[in-house]
């Protein structure tokens, strides 16, 4: 039996305005059932870190009730939340971010100890929300062709009409076909969970694919209405499939990292920055990261405490010590200045900018590459004085001597028998908009437009 079937039949009906949203009750508003199946790192022939969950994801779970589901929609929907916190990247999609800072309900939801406590079962740690800037950013494909079309079309009823498709839209693969919502990619942060606001029933597509080791893919579900998923995304490789047949999709997701202390934080923000406001999500960044400095360094000044030995240990201290200046070091360098990020976004274009990674693989195969590269590096021909000529010091240092280094791409270690450029370094930070600035200066970038 279809445990949402409410959804096609329930008579809606609420006395509340169109403006007013629900006080959160758990005992309302939930509705949880643990996930049937969890699915391993060593299930997916992944390496699993030392320092993160052996957990990379979950099957779909049932998480918010039907009234759950209609209290988070009237919240999101208010005017207040729509004016202020909506955008649409392209036609067809609609994107609200901030949206907890505007409703209590949706922070009460996402902060409840309750929440915390079901998400933090589903991956075997306890979480942290990353910060409130990532409380339910949610992303929304409807009809329309600007904020205001889209907009006008979300209800707080759920909707179950349909879309006809043609033959070739219902043989619609996300592996083969580039329209993925989201292309294969890494998470900017470690864990996330993804709640489905939508109807589902007749959609075809919207599920996940996970990369293995082995280099091919394992499907996992969409969730239906109400259901949830957790997925380690900042370690494993994923797509995201187009969802069609259905008037909306309505996809609402929280960021998280571990609450562990000595426990690795792989959070980035090169996914995100060219849609935020970057003073906010700078200022949160800060803090946030600080925080969990402090609680590494209080970890360890308890063990000293307990342990006056340890004091004297200087492996433990040096290993310390240099965990804490890199995490300060990768804190920083995500934190491009606003005015020189909207200048490099706007010289090569965000569609560049996510495709950053790709340009790198068919600017190598160019037959002149090495050359051209080497000589911008050795002449420095891109801003001499940058620290990133220092981290590209280390890194080929790290290289050298056997090392992985971290990678917004996983761990990362140099296979490759030529050299390590300034070009391999932005990227393995996640910088896109500066490698391509790089990239402008090096002359490679004009050799690779012209290629088109």
């Amino acid at each position: 039996m279809d445990p949402f079937r409410w959804l096609k039949v329930w008579p809606w009906s609420s006395a509340k305005g169109a403006d007013e949203e629900d006080t959160f009750d758990p005992k309302m508003h939930l509705h949880y059932s643990p996930p049937k199946k969890k699915i391993t790192m060593q299930e997916l022939l992944l390496n699993q870190s030392t320092t993160a969950s052996s957990i990379a994801g979950t099957t779909p779970f049932p998480l918010l009730s039907r009234e759950g589901v209609r209290a988070y929609r009237r919240a999101l929907f208010q005017q207040k939340v729509l004016d202020q916190c909506a955008s649409s990247p392209f036609p067809g999609t609609l994107v609200l971010r901030d949206a907890a800072k505007r409703s209590n309900f949706i922070k009460s939801f996402w902060t409840h100890p309750e929440t915390m406590r079901i998400v933090s079962e589903a991956v075997g740690v306890p979480l942290d929300v990353i910060m409130p800037t990532e409380i339910g950013h949610t992303n929304i494909q409807v009809e329309g062709t600007t904020v205001s079309e889209m907009t006008k079309k979300l209800k707080v009823e759920p909707t179950a009409e349909k879309v006809e498709l043609t033959v070739e839209e219902r043989a619609y693969d996300p592996l083969k076909d580039a329209s993925a919502i989201i292309p294969w990619h890494y998470d900017s942060y470690p864990y996330v969970c993804v709640l489905m606001l939508s109807e589902t029933e007749g959609m075809i597509g919207g599920e996940t694919y996970i990369k293995k080791g082995d280099g091919t893919a394992q499907k996992v579900e969409g969730p239906q209405i109400g259901h949830a998923v957790m997925l380690q995304g900042g370690k494993v490789k994923h797509l995201a499939a187009r969802a069609r047949g259905v008037k909306e999709r309505i996809s609402t997701i929280t960021s998280y990292r571990s609450s562990v202390p000595t426990v690795y934080d792989s959070s980035y923000l090169t996914n995100v920055r060219p849609y935020a406001d970057l003073n906010s999500l700078y200022s949160e960044w800060t803090q946030y990261r600080l925080r969990k400095l402090r609680d590494e360094l209080t970890h360890f000044l308890n063990k000293v405490e307990k342990e006056p030995g340890l004091a004297l240990d200087g492996v433990a201290l040096e290993k310390l010590i240099i965990e804490q200046i890199e995490y300060l070091q990768q804190t920083s360098r995500q934190m491009i200045a606003p005015k020189e990020h909207h200048r490099m976004l706007k010289a090569y274009g965000s569609a560049a900018y996510y495709d950053a990674p790709k340009i790198w693989a068919t600017v190598q195969s160019l037959p002149e590459f090495e050359k051209i590269a080497s000589s911008a590096d050795k002449n420095r021909v891109w801003i001499p004085e940058s620290v990133y000529w220092m981290d590209l010091q280390s890194s080929k240092e790290a290289i050298r001597l056997g090392k992985f280094l971290t990678s917004t791409m996983g761990n990362f270690t140099w296979d490759k028998k030529r050299g390590y450029y300034m070009g391999d370094e932005l990227l393995r930070q996640g910088l896109n908009e500066v490698f391509l600035d790089w990239l402008g200066a090096s002359g490679l970038w004009d050799i690779y437009c012209n290629l088109a």
